[in-house]
């Protein structure tokens, strides 16, 4: 049955699956590294804020049929947009890091993916 919403609500559930997944849980973690500038009394005066990428985890039960086929370390499209907290407005390549499935026998395959994007890296290229 889908959710019934009444009153004031935030957002509700993930609005895609993945390709060869049905999404349990996503989440996207923005981080950035940083180097200060100090003053002759170590009080900081300034401030560089630079390398910005975004950890995506994926779990989620795998399709039985057309299940997921991602290679680590190989670009991969994402079915639901991330949220736009970074400084760079769009672009950017999304790279598989981890994939970790199990299986049990008395509950559905399961798959959890590691990601990250770089927002400045172009896709595709190579040697």
């Amino acid at each position: 049955m889908a959710a019934t919403f009444l009153g004031t609500t935030g957002n509700w559930g993930i609005p895609n699956d993945q390709a060869g997944i049905l999404i349990t849980d996503l989440s996207f973690d923005f981080s950035n590294q940083e180097k200060t500038v100090l003053d002759k009394a170590g009080e900081i005066i300034g401030l560089s804020l630079y390398q910005e990428k975004v950890e995506i985890k994926l779990s989620g039960l795998v399709a039985k049929t057309s299940s997921f086929s991602g290679k680590i370390g190989a670009a991969i499209a994402l079915a639901n947009a991330i949220p736009a907290h970074l400084q760079q407005a769009s672009g950017g390549t999304t790279i598989l890091m981890q994939v970790s499935r199990s299986l049990n026998n008395e509950d559905f395959e399961k798959i959890d993916l590691t990601a990250t994007h770089y927002p400045f890296v172009a896709s595709g290229g190579g040697a």
